[in-house]
């Protein structure tokens, strides 16, 4: 514990350097279900996005080669987890199997395999079967013949090594709070294994026997925790890759293929499983937003065809969106996803425009194109207002301005390309279309 608080304040200096967009920061040792020493968690709290220069991801990768720069320990970096947890590594995956021994060897060989590959960064790895531990031998017949049961001995072990809580305490008229009271050991008591053997416990007769007259401490490696996941032993991952998402599981999935026997298997963890739930779940939406754009445009223009021509703008808005996100560095994410499924609704508003006032004209008597020459201009305006209304009011978000850019970004990026290309391209394609179908079905009839 003494080395692994050592090692916080290194990783708390090399903070300190960054004093100018760092708020403050919060240390702590043994946090979680595992209590273990060995490991500590570190919460940096940023100064308001007005009062600095930096972005997060900015500062993240600035402070992450500070850290690679550490020795003697392994320092990890990452923004809050959106997909909830301690851990908030985006790549987070569980190799899981029957034996302790074999994953811990798969794991081991698994995270070499993807250091090597480019776009995965540094992968920690909290399977560790070499840790420093002390086994308790118990000379069970000796202690029987003084009465002393190995529940008296772990009992004794775990208050002065631990301490013990007996009771709780409350002030009177007190602050509403309780309070444990622990018994342990004065401090300077318990320094060291040798001091456990001093231990005295009272034996059936009421004398005092030394621990290590009745039991005796061995040296040996072991893990420290072994956690399981599904009745199964498991081995946990976590990363931050440069690249997508999508891509990192998918390199994932292909690298543990190749090594792993039919018994063991990967399971995604945190924002990959959310990712991945995520992406069925946005491809079930796309298809319902479509169904139902699908059945009112028909109930609106009494007709099974018009809403074909109508959507028409939605692929050329998706292919818009897509094409932004990759000119401005984006990745194809949560929220961008989000932002697709947004244009569904929002792009066909210009075609209807055009398609209604079309067949407003058309009811007058006059032929297709004489209706759509007539219709465009009318319409052009319109058009133009409300597409350039919903691209300035999300600009923002897309350049980055305000609390919470990092993440409304990409959403905001994707329906700006949408609008952009659907705008454009709807003015020339959707009256084409209407044209070329129209007549064709007229030629068909007659």
């Amino acid at each position: 514990m003494d080395y692994t608080y050592k090692k916080l304040l290194e990783i708390e200096s090399v903070l300190d350097k960054y004093d100018g967009v760092i708020k403050g920061v919060f240390s702590s040792i043994g946090l979680g279900s595992r209590g273990q020493v060995n490991s500590g968690f570190i919460s940096v709290m940023l100064k308001d996005k007005q009062n600095r220069l930096l972005s997060q991801s900015e500062i993240i990768k600035q402070i992450k080669n500070d850290f690679d720069s550490l020795t003697g320990v392994k320092a990890f970096i990452s923004a809050p987890s959106i997909a909830g947890g301690r851990r908030s590594e985006p790549l987070q995956f569980s190799l899981i199997g029957p034996n302790i021994e074999t994953v811990s060897s798969l794991a081991d060989q698994l995270q070499y395999d993807l250091s090597q590959i480019e776009g995965l960064g540094r992968i920690d790895l909290d399977l560790q079967l070499n840790l420093p531990q002390m086994n308790l031998q118990i000379d069970r017949e000796r202690a029987a013949s003084f009465g002393i049961s190995a529940a008296n001995i772990a009992n004794a072990i775990s208050v002065f090594s631990n301490g013990l809580d007996v009771a709780r305490f409350n002030d009177e008229p007190g602050d509403g709070q309780r309070y444990d009271i622990r018994m342990k050991a004065k401090d300077g008591i318990i320094e060291e294994i040798a001091d456990l053997k001093k231990i005295n416990l009272k034996s059936d007769t009421g004398e005092l026997v030394r621990l290590d007259s009745i039991a005796s401490f061995t040296e040996s490696l072991g893990p420290a925790v072994m956690g399981r996941q599904d009745l199964q032993y498991s081995a946990n991952f976590y990363a931050n890759p440069t690249i997508s998402l999508g891509e990192a599981v998918k390199v994932v999935n292909n690298a543990s293929q190749k090594i792993l026997p039919s018994e063991y298997s990967i399971k995604l963890v945190g924002q990959a499983k959310e990712f991945a739930k995520t992406t069925s779940n946005i491809i079930f939406a796309f298809s319902l937003a479509t169904v139902l754009l699908y059945m009112v445009l028909s109930s609106l223009f009494n007709s099974f065809f018009l809403p074909l021509i109508v959507m028409l703008a939605q692929p050329l808005a998706i292919i818009g969106g897509v094409m932004l996100l990759w000119i401005t560095g984006n990745s194809l994410n949560i929220y961008s996803m989000i932002g697709m499924v947004l244009l569904i609704g929002l792009v066909a508003k210009n075609s209807i425009l055009l398609v209604d006032m079309t067949n407003q004209v058309k009811a007058r008597g006059k032929s297709t194109n004489q209706a759509l020459l007539e219709a465009c201009p009318i319409r052009l305006r319109p058009v133009l207002m409300t597409s350039l209304t919903l691209i300035l009011a999300l600009l923002p978000a897309a350049m980055g301005y305000g609390a919470g850019s990092e993440t409304n970004g990409p959403l905001s990026v994707a329906v700006i390309g949408g609008m952009l290309s659907s705008t454009l391209l709807t003015l020339v394609v959707i009256p084409s279309a209407y044209s070329l179908s129209l007549d064709f079905l007229e030629r068909k009839k007659s």
